[in-house]
């Protein structure tokens, strides 16, 4: 299994870069911690969770898609790709997929999940460019 430090999306897969999300997993109690949400993400979302739990964010239930979908990587140490119903800000959204991949420092445990994000229109995979914002580099997450 990968570590973090294995992956450097900026000069691997740079036109995917708007659409990651890096999510911590603390352990006790089990949770997920978004350590950063690139700019196409936010956009979608209209709001940046960087930083947040997701047992502190009201719209996301232990034991719901979010939760379960993170959870199975964690338990299966293996990737996953969903299909969530889509609760966003963006009215132009018709559906959700994510790829989540396992990432461990230890080679054994997950301790990270890389997940690649990708939004449908009625008419297909929405293009675009996301609105411009100050994210972090890759190299300080």
């Amino acid at each position: 299994m990968p570590a973090r430090r294995d992956l450097d999306p900026i000069l691997e897969i740079p036109s995917l870069l708007p659409w990651i999300i890096l999510v911590d997993v603390p352990r006790d109690p089990p949770d997920f911690r978004y350590r950063l949400i690139r700019t196409g993400v936010v956009a979608r979302a209209r709001r940046d969770y960087t930083g947040a739990r997701l047992s502190e964010l009201s719209h996301i239930e232990r034991g719901g898609p979010l939760w379960t979908d993170r959870l199975e990587v964690i338990e299966t140490r293996a990737p996953r790709l969903t299909a969530p119903s889509y609760r966003g800000g963006d009215d132009t959204v018709r559906g959700v997929s994510g790829v989540h991949l396992p990432l461990s420092n230890d080679g054994g445990s997950v301790d990270m999940i890389l997940t690649f994000v990708a939004y449908r229109s009625p008419h297909g995979h929405l293009p675009g460019k996301p609105s411009p914002m100050n994210a972090p580099a890759w190299s300080d997450c």
